[in-house]
C-alpha cells in the first residue's frame, strides 16, 4: 500500500476522485483493481492489485481482496477504515469502446463491494476508468456512455495538487520502460553472451571478492551520467553474481560507497540486461534498484520494480520483504541500516 502525503485536497465528486487516482499512486495504473482507503474522511493508504484476466477468478480474487486489505489494519492493530473508494482499471482492445470494458467489469465491481461489506467496509464508491472515460459503478449494474476525463483543461483536483507541489503522475508504461529488458542489437548481444556463459559454465566460476571488485568498479563507472552499457562479459558475470544472496546483500550499500545515482544507473542497466529467455536473472537488480529509488523518495519506480521482481521469482524472500517493509512507515535511514547490516567487513 501507499501512504499519503499531508498535502490537503479535497474531493467531493466523482469526477474528481475519478481524477485524482494517480495522484494516490504516484503513477497512473494500468489493469488493476486501486482500492483508496480512508479513515475520518481523510485518504490514508491505496493498495493496488493486478485484475485477473480469467472471469472465472473473480469470485475469488474479490474475496481474497477484502480479507487482505482488512488483515493489513488488523495486523498493524490498526483501525479499519470508515470507508474505500474501489477503481477499475483496463483498456479496450483496438476497436472496442471503453464502454466494454466497464459493462464486463460491473459483475466484478458488483462482487468487491460484497466482499467488503462481509468484513464490514463501506465501499463508498465503485468508478470504472478506460480510455480516457470513467464510470460511476457503485449502483448502476449497466454502465451508461461514461464521463470524460480531463483533457486539456485540468479539473480542480488536478489543480489543487499541482498548487500543493505535486507533478503530473506518469503511466505505469513510461515507468516499467526504465527498467524492461533490452531489444534490437544490444539485446542481441548480450543473449549471445549470455548463451555463452551458460553453455561453458562460466558462470560458476565468480567468486564474491570478484564479484565485489567488479561491482565496485561498474559503480564508478556509472558515475559518470554518459555511461549506458558495461562490456557484456562484465555484464553477464555480475547478472549471474547476483543470484548469490551474499553478493545481492553486499551490492545493497553501494549508494554508500558511491552516490546513490551512479548505484541507480547501474542496477536500472543489470535490470535491463537481463534479456529473453533470462528475464529471471532480473530479479536481484530489480529489488536493489527499488532499494535505490525508495532512497530517492521514487516511491512508484521502488513498488513496480519489486512488482516485477516478485514476478521473475515468486520464491525470492528479499523483494518480498521489502514490499512489505514499503508498506510500513519504514524511513530511508531505517533501509540503509538494513543495506549496510549485509555488507561485511572484509
Amino acid at each position: 500500500m501507499s501512504r499519503s502525503e499531508s498535502a490537503t485536497v479535497r474531493l467531493d465528486t466523482p469526477a474528481d476522485l475519478a481524477e485524482v487516482l494517480p495522484y494516490l499512486l504516484g503513477y497512473e495504473p494500468r489493469t488493476s483493481l486501486v482500492a483508496a482507503i480512508f479513515h475520518d474522511g481523510r485518504f490514508t493508504c491505496a493498495a493496488r492489485l493486478d485484475l485477473p484476466p480469467a472471469e472465472s477468478a473473480w469470485f475469488d480474487f474479490a474475496a481474497e481482496t477484502a480479507r487482505a486489505i482488512t488483515d493489513e489494519f488488523d495486523g498493524q492493530n490498526a483501525p479499519t477504515p470508515d470507508f474505500v473508494v474501489l477503481y477499475l482499471l483496463d483498456e479496450p482492445a483496438p476497436g472496442q469502446s471503453g464502454r466494454t470494458i466497464a459493462v464486463r467489469l460491473a459483475p466484478l465491481a458488483g462482487l468487491l463491494r460484497a466482499a467488503f461489506t462481509h468484513h464490514r467496509v463501506t465501499v463508498s464508491l465503485t468508478l470504472c476508468i478506460s480510455a480516457n472515460q470513467w464510470w460511476d459503478m457503485t449502483h448502476d449494474i449497466t454502465p451508461g456512455p461514461g464521463t470524460s476525463m480531463p483533457d486539456t483543461t485540468p479539473g480542480p483536483a488536478t489543480v489543487a495538487f499541482t498548487v500543493a507541489g505535486k507533478l503530473p503522475a506518469p503511466s505505469e508504461y513510461t515507468l516499467t520502460t526504465t527498467f524492461a529488458p533490452l531489444t534490437g542489437r544490444a539485446g542481441d548481444t548480450l543473449r549471445t553472451a549470455l548463451d555463452t556463459a551458460t553453455s561453458t559454465h562460466r558462470r560458476a566460476a565468480v567468486r564474491p571478492a570478484t564479484a565485489h571488485t567488479l561491482l565496485e568498479q561498474a559503480a564508478t563507472t556509472f558515475a559518470d551520467p554518459a555511461t549506458a552499457a558495461l562490456p557484456p562479459a562484465d555484464t553477464v558475470t555480475l547478472l549471474h553474481a547476483l543470484n548469490d544472496r551474499l553478493i545481492r546483500d553486499w551490492a545493497m550499500s553501494l549508494p554508500d560507497t558511491h552516490t546513490n545515482a551512479a548505484a541507480r544507473r547501474l542496477f536500472t542497466y543489470l535490470a535491463t540486461a537481463a534479456v529473453a529467455p533470462y528475464e529471471a536473472l532480473g530479479c536481484a537488480p530489480l529489488t536493489l534498484l527499488a532499494v535505490s529509488a525508495w532512497y530517492d523518495d521514487d516511491q512508484p519506480l521502488a513498488r513496480l520494480a519489486l512488482r516485477r521482481a516478485c514476478r521473475l521469482d515468486s520464491a525470492a524472500r528479499l523483494p518480498a520483504l521489502l514490499r512489505e517493509a514499503f508498506n510500513l512507515p519504514i524511513s530511508v535511514q531505517q533501509l540503509k541500516e538494513l543495506a549496510r547490516a549485509g555488507r561485511p567487513t572484509d
